[in-house]
């Protein structure tokens, strides 16, 4: 999904948490596990892939380009994800709460709207063993990548899901250029 997608998705369970808890607590826990988890791409991005180029729009396009080597994606995890439920259930902590509920919010959606994109689906990436396994290495996994329109203003990329609008995906040649492929069914 988009980061404008998890950003809407998010504001909007947000909303609805607080008005049913009224918890300040469990609602921010939920926007750091619902939206604030795409800080470890932001991780990656500049510990792993080594960039230096912070502009959010030229952060954006390694990522809808497909151009990542590695995945490592610390905070996208169902291990994570257990390992906080279980944490949430003997503190009782409505912040790690709020933060499982958001995490059992973001990481469905990322699955669907980035794995329909993916022969066979995201459900095995988004485990930290399966990536480390293979890894962390990007060209293991066939990862959504759409080259982005040339000239998109960084609003309109941030709302958009790689391949929405025309279907497609890109594969990587071995020199690290971004080939389109045919659309599929």
């Amino acid at each position: 999904m988009s980061p404008g997608g998890h950003l809407v998705t998010t504001a909007i369970t947000c909303a609805g948490v607080y008005a049913a808890t009224g918890s300040v607590g469990m609602t921010a826990g939920l926007a750091a596990g619902g939206f604030l988890i795409d800080v470890d791409h932001v991780i990656d991005y500049v510990v792993f892939e080594r960039q230096r180029n912070l502009r959010p729009s030229a952060f954006l396009r390694h990522y809808l380009e497909g151009r990542m080597r590695l995945v490592v994606l610390l905070l996208h995890s169902y291990e994570l994800w257990a390992l906080l439920a279980a944490l949430a259930w003997v503190t009782n902590s409505e912040w790690i709460w709020g933060y499982v509920l958001g995490m059992a919010l973001h990481l469905p959606l990322d699955i669907v709207f980035n794995g329909r994109l993916v022969p066979g689906g995201l459900v095995h990436f988004y485990s930290f063993a399966v990536r480390a396994r293979a890894g962390f290495k990007a060209d293991r996994f066939a990862l959504p990548m759409v080259p982005a329109p040339r000239g998109e203003r960084f609003l309109a990329a941030f709302f958009r899901t790689p391949g929405a609008e025309r279907g497609t995906r890109a594969a990587v040649d071995p020199a690290g250029s971004v080939l389109p492929s045919p659309a599929r069914d």
